[in-house]
This record gives structure tokens, C-alpha cells and sequence, in this order.
């Protein structure tokens, strides 16, 4: 059988109380099997990310992707783009290869945005889908010779089978412009579900 032993510090002269609080109701105060400080509310010290489950905001995936090749999109219709190169993918969830597309692993609710710049001389719009499926939507306020369309939102995914992806809109079918500083899809998990 385990026992709780309480020692003291030969050096302190502190007397310490453990007081019960005003309760009718029995109470069981089980200890953690692994040594460490307990951290209170009154703490100086911070929690650090180490201490933190995978699963809340500041652990959880993050992807940060640009192009690096060329792609023509259809003309006045909704083209997937194809965000290639990876700056970096914390959890391994993003696909820079056949999907293009994020799907974290920890439900919670993400940050996603993507920059697009088209050589279209009209309308061009940039959206995150999500599942397949138009999320949101953002069109480029002056479109001309070059127009960027700018989309940030915030997507709840489940961690298993949620997905988004970004997608341009252009009246015409030049190519997209292949300045990879012009581009950017990325995420990150702001609140744990």
C-alpha cells in the first residue's frame, strides 16, 4: 500500500496548513504519479508549452505553404490552387503534393488564410473551402493587371475528416504570377475544441 508522507525543509522556519474548505460534501485530493511543482494561481512562475497537452492552441498544427510552379486556372470558375512548397507543417497535416490541402489532426478551431495574386484584368476573388464545399469568400477590391485577393477566416475542423482549401476565381485563364511572395495558404489552431 502507497502512504503519503510529508516532509519538511530543514532550512525553512515557515509552518504551512493544510485547511479544508467549507464543504459538506466529501472530497478525495488524488496526487499525480510523476514528481513536479504544483502550480497554483498564485505562482510567479508561467506555464510553459511543455506543460500543455498537444491539443490547445500554441502545441496544436500549424502549415505555412507558397507556390513554386505555374498554373493557369479556368477561366470564370472556381480553380483549386495548388500551394506546392511548404515553409513549414508542424503536425504533418498539409498535402503539398496531390490535394493541396489541410487536415489537422486536433479538433478545435483554426485561423486559415490565403493570398492570391492573378494577372486577370477583371474580377478575381480568392475562397477557403472547406470539405470540399465554398466556406468563404473575399474579391479583390481594384482588380487590374494584377489583382490580389486577400481571405482570413476562422474554420472549426473535427481533427479527423475536416479539410479546407483555397481556391481563385479570374474572368480570364492567364496564368497565375509564380512569385512565391505574391502567395501564401496557411493555419493554425487558435482554441481546442
Amino acid at each position: 500500500m502507497s502512504v503519503v508522507k510529508i516532509q519538511g525543509n530543514a532550512s525553512g522556519t515557515g509552518e504551512f496548513t493544510i485547511a479544508a474548505p467549507n464543504s459538506n460534501t466529501n472530497r478525495t485530493l488524488t496526487l499525480p504519479d510523476n514528481t513536479g511543482t504544483i502550480v497554483t494561481t498564485g505562482s510567479t512562475a508561467g506555464v510553459s508549452q511543455t506543460m500543455l497537452a498537444s491539443g490547445l492552441a500554441g502545441t496544436g498544427p500549424a502549415f505555412s505553404a507558397t507556390r513554386s510552379a505555374s498554373q493557369t486556372p479556368s477561366g470564370a470558375t472556381w480553380t483549386k490552387v495548388q500551394f506546392s512548397t511548404e515553409e513549414y507543417d508542424t503536425a504533418n497535416c498539409y498535402d503539398p503534393t496531390t490535394n493541396y490541402r489541410f487536415t489537422p489532426n486536433v479538433a478545435g478551431y483554426y485561423l486559415i488564410t490565403a493570398i492570391v495574386e492573378t494577372n486577370a484584368s477583371s474580377l478575381t476573388g480568392t475562397a477557403i473551402y472547406k470539405n470540399g464545399s465554398a466556406y468563404r469568400r473575399s474579391w479583390a477590391s481594384n482588380p487590374g493587371a494584377a489583382a490580389s485577393a486577400v481571405i482570413s477566416t476562422i474554420v472549426y475542423m473535427n481533427g479527423t475528416t475536416d479539410y479546407v482549401e483555397a481556391y481563385v476565381y479570374q474572368n480570364n485563364t492567364s496564368a497565375l504570377y509564380t512569385n512565391s511572395l505574391d502567395y501564401e495558404f496557411s493555419g493554425c489552431l487558435v482554441r481546442a475544441a
